[in-house]
């Protein structure tokens, strides 16, 4: 949903092959859907990130369909509203799989691939990730964690050949405020899924370090 959609839509409509994941397997055939009906290719695998089996399941699939691996988004995500120390070891742990430990554990094992194709890695941060906001607990320090997991991997990996690109996507009208039951910032206007997605596209096309993708946020 949300970005993870508008980034799967216009990636296939440039001529990507994309294998969409996530859990709601519904969700995952409209949009195939959607992608096969302009002509572009598209599979999907319904997985949870965090499983532990997923990584390899997920690059097993992809490499399977498409021969290769060019870009790997790290997009799933979701709020955890409370202050930080009233969240318990089983929330803050949630918000580390989910933010931190998913996006690396499928990073290496996609790793391989991408060399080979000089391909790209994209993780999706947040602003809070730099101005934490109360009551964001385990959230503003997971996505500052990624953040900075982001600028070491683009370091390591540089030699290798594999670009590391981090986002920030700034305030985008999605379910993300819905499903952490949390309201939209009212003073800050939305960024559209789709020119978030733009931005992200642009990113992966020009191996950006960083993409701010509302630069005025």
């Amino acid at each position: 949903s949300g970005i993870g959609r508008a980034l799967a839509l216009q990636a296939a409509n440039e001529g990507y092959a994309v294998l969409l994941v996530a859990r709601r397997g519904e969700r995952l055939r409209d949009v195939a859907g959607e992608i096969r009906m302009f002509g572009g290719v598209a599979e999907s695998l319904v997985a949870d990130v965090c499983a532990r089996d997923a990584a390899q399941q997920i690059v097993n699939a992809a490499v399977r369909a498409f021969g290769r691996i060019d870009a790997l988004v790290n997009n799933a995500g979701g709020g955890a509203h409370g202050e930080l120390l009233a969240q318990t070891d089983a929330q803050i742990e949630a918000q580390w799989q989910l933010h931190v430990a998913a996006p690396l554990r499928l990073s290496r094992a996609a790793l391989p691939h991408l060399e080979r194709s000089r391909g790209s890695l994209v993780f999706l941060g947040s602003g809070v990730a730099r101005v934490p906001l109360p009551a964001f607990g385990a959230y503003s320090v997971a996505k500052a964690v990624i953040r900075n997991a982001a600028i070491q991997l683009r370091r390591e990996l540089r030699s290798r050949g594999v670009a590391v690109t981090y986002v920030d996507p700034g305030v985008v009208a999605t379910e993300f405020h819905g499903s952490a039951a949390i309201r939209r910032p009212q003073a800050v206007p939305p960024a559209s899924a789709e020119s978030v997605a733009a931005a992200i596209l642009r990113g992966m096309t020009r191996r950006s370090a960083t993409v701010n993708a509302v630069a005025w946020q």
